[in-house]
């Protein structure tokens, strides 16, 4: 061994190492230490101590584990502008596939211009953007065992836990859950005198949409009836692994000779929630009925009467759909952008 080499290596590096510490020390050169971490430097640093060639490898980058909080650098701290901007729904000419209408009135709309038009509203403001009315209050569902309210008729009850009011306050409670302020009118129209149902829902609507003006969208909640040679209609689809009613929605104009000019808004709303709806849940919507009544929707700009299920259907049916419309509605609640 050149026991003479060593020494003067030995010596040398010594010498290296105490100059390194006094400068330090001294916060000169500060950076020194961060030179030092460099494996090539420190291979030198030990072959002048020991006269052994080593040759060190940078330290693996360190894998976050799952879940741990990651601290932002510089350059992800601060996304971009296109990235923090969420981008408004678009509906194209290929989402009238999913539209089913039926005509009950000898217009012909432009559907696809309909559909694909803008829509320019944002039901996340102070006041209430939305009104749940109920033209047909007390209309029930097939019962379930265990169900114990009485009825007024058949299908028909006050119980507010059983009739259609329940399914305007769970529609209600899911939009106030996502910022979207509701005003639900709870009262009976079609009781005690069925007659004059929509006269009475008129005037309570009127009265309302005096007070809050802030108003974009009239939903009159229904349950839809028809006689079938097997007992009352039962309308079905899949949520899931659950059976569910179907929704309805009816679409008035102004063809019955009545006053009634935002239809065509009043469709266009309708179009996209079809679409919306059977884009997440295919097979929930029947056909829009597309009729010449006009229903009471002269009186907003995005008024839609829908039929949550039958009543051959049962309130769990029933409440399956109102949950999959309010998720339609939020969906769709900052408005929709052209596709163009």
């Amino acid at each position: 061994m050149d026991w003479e080499g060593r020494c003067i290596r030995v010596c040398a590096g010594a010498l290296l190492f105490a100059g390194l510490l006094r400068l330090s020390a001294s916060g000169f050169l500060s950076p020194l230490g961060q030179a030092l971490e460099d494996p090539g430097i420190a291979s030198f640093l030990v072959y002048m101590q020991t006269g052994r060639v080593v040759r060190l490898s940078p330290e693996p980058p360190v894998t976050p584990i799952m879940g741990s909080p990651q601290i932002p650098t510089e350059e992800t701290s601060a996304p971009t502008t296109a990235a923090t901007e969420a981008s408004l729904p678009v509906f194209c000419a290929d989402d009238l596939s999913r539209v089913d209408v039926t005509y009950n009135c000898n217009y012909e709309p432009d559907m696809e211009a309909l559909l694909t038009q803008p829509l320019e509203w944002d039901l996340h403001s102070e006041s209430p953007s939305v009104l749940i009315v109920h033209t047909h209050t007390s209309e029930s569902y097939t019962r379930c065992p265990g169900d114990t309210y009485t009825e007024t008729s058949a299908y028909r009850t006050l119980d507010p836990g059983y009739n259609v009011l329940s399914l305007g306050e769970l529609v209600a409670a899911r939009l106030e859950d996502a910022g979207i302020h509701v005003i639900h009118d709870t009262s009976f129209h079609d009781y005690p005198s069925y007659n004059g149902a929509y006269s009475d829902a008129c005037a309570s609507t009127e009265e309302i949409l005096a007070e809050n003006p802030g108003i974009e969208l009239i939903l009159d909640l229904h349950r839809d009836a028809a006689d079938t040679p097997t007992g009352q209609l039962v309308t079905e689809c899949s949520i899931g692994i659950e059976t569910a009613a179907q929704l309805m929605m009816v679409v008035g104009t102004d063809a019955g000779g009545l006053d009634n000019p935002d239809w065509k808004d009043n469709l266009s709303v309708a179009l996209k929630l079809h679409a919306q709806l059977e884009q997440v849940n295919p097979g929930i919507c029947r056909p829009i009925n597309f009729t010449y009544h006009r229903y009471n929707q002269h009186l907003g700009k995005h008024a839609l009467i829908i039929e949550i299920g039958a009543a051959g259907n049962t309130l769990p049916q029933a409440k399956l759909a109102a949950g999959a419309l309010a998720d339609a509605i939020i969906a769709l609640s900052n408005g929709t952008s052209s596709p163009n």
